[in-house]
């Protein structure tokens, strides 16, 4: 069953815009590199910081991986939020702190202990991780 809470819709939400911002910083757009090096960043700064993002998208999309993927992001934002400022980008800097107050509420989309394990015997009968039947 699927869940629409917010909470759940944050998580999608930001696991979508990391996958987006992680791929295009791996692929290295033209545009990126520009950004990157008007701001002096190393250039080889980009492409693991991409592999991050992807990472923490798949975490924040997978219900029992949905914490780590928090712990992945709110470094990545924080760090937008300070580059952005430092170069007086302040719309653009408030738009990353509301994406970081959906991330927190993301936080309230992670499952409970039970739901953590990927099987977990119950009974005799096999329980799939987050679904309440037994198979």
């Amino acid at each position: 069953m699927l869940d629409f809470s917010f909470p759940v819709m944050a998580a999608w939400t930001n696991a979508a815009i990391f996958a987006a911002a992680g791929l295009i910083n791996f692929t290295a757009v033209k545009s990126v590199r520009a950004v990157y090096d008007r701001w002096d960043v190393s250039p080889g700064f980009y492409r693991p910081l991409g592999l991050v993002e992807i990472a923490a998208a798949v975490c924040l999309a997978v219900p029992s991986l949905r914490f780590w993927g928090v712990l992945l992001a709110m470094p990545i934002f924080f760090g937008s939020v300070v580059m952005l400022l430092d170069h007086r980008h302040y719309t653009y800097a408030a738009s990353v702190v509301v994406m970081m107050t959906g991330l927190i509420a993301a936080l309230l989309a992670v499952p409970s202990a039970p739901e953590f394990a990927l099987v977990t015997p119950h009974h005799g009968l096999v329980q799939v991780a987050g679904g309440s039947q037994a198979y």
